[in-house]
């Protein structure tokens, strides 16, 4: 690690360093207004400790000295500050996080800031009744649907079959050991509804399936709602289900991620014509 980060870390360890930041992250300030924010936060600091602590933090360039002899934040400062904020929001799922290193190792780092939209989202630790939530709303589907899932259910894949017809365009990524069950269970749901050929190559057009094993699941439908669950071996995990505008937009980011570096699959519907 870099010795400045190392100094940068340590001295934000400090008592009330961070919120001394988090005060400049709102507005410039001089030492009597930084005393006022962080007495009224609740915290102790003296004025002398004050001054000591804004040296360090213009030495460390987090800060500036300013011409009217307050403090402001750099963008280095900024940029760790709300690196630390996010770090501090996902702390709160530690105990969700500690096992999953299956899924750390496959994240890159951008997308596991993100995490802290699982505040945004709703905790569903009945995983069936979040696995009906979830099929409910792809019975409502409109235009489209992205999934990362294992649920392999032939009613679902009927039901799928019948929102394509209706112009629902749908992606999926499937892990390998589900895919020839996956293949199978389209097939069958698409003899079973008695499709033609015209309609059966509607249906292609539809629906694309990628390979790619991935240690959670996930479903957004419609931009309007989204599912999503960490897997982890030997432990059920909830699910966390949001309306919330930024978390669907990083479910969309997790999803076109792996999307891109899946392998494409191709679904032989036309077997279902076969006698």
């Amino acid at each position: 690690m870099n010795q400045k980060l190392r100094n940068i870390l340590k001295e934000l360890g400090l008592p009330n360093r961070f919120e001394v930041i988090r005060t400049l992250s709102c507005q410039p300030a001089g030492l009597s207004q930084i005393h006022s924010y962080i007495t009224n936060m609740g915290f102790k600091m003296s004025m002398s400790g004050i001054s000591r602590c804004m040296n360090t933090l213009v030495n460390l360039e987090l800060v500036d000295r300013i011409d009217d002899g307050g403090y402001s934040i750099t963008g280095l400062g900024l940029l760790i500050f709300d690196i630390i904020s996010k770090l501090d929001k996902i702390f709160m799922y530690k105990d969700e996080l500690v096992d999953a290193i299956e899924f750390m190792e496959l994240v890159p780092a951008e997308l596991k800031l993100g995490l802290t939209n699982l505040a945004k989202a709703e905790v569903e630790n009945n995983i069936y009744i979040a696995i009906k939530r979830t099929i409910d709303e792809i019975s409502r589907a409109k235009m489209w649907c992205k999934y990362v899932c294992r649920i392999m259910e032939y009613d679902i894949f009927r039901m799928l079959i019948r929102n394509y017809l209706r112009g629902v365009r749908d992606k999926m990524i499937s892990t390998t050991d589900t895919l020839n069950d996956r293949i199978e269970l389209f097939i069958q749901a698409v003899r079973s509804e008695g499709l033609s050929k015209e309609e059966i190559d509607i249906i292609k057009d539809r629906v694309e399936v990628r390979v790619l094993n991935l240690p959670f699941q996930l479903s957004i439908i419609d931009g309007r709602i989204a599912f999503f669950q960490i897997l982890k071996p030997y432990k059920n995990s909830p699910a966390y289900i949001s309306t919330d505008r930024d978390f669907i937009n990083w479910a969309n980011r997790m999803f076109d991620y792996f999307w891109e570096i899946a392998k494409p699959v191709r679904i032989p519907f036309e077997k279902a014509l076969e006698r």
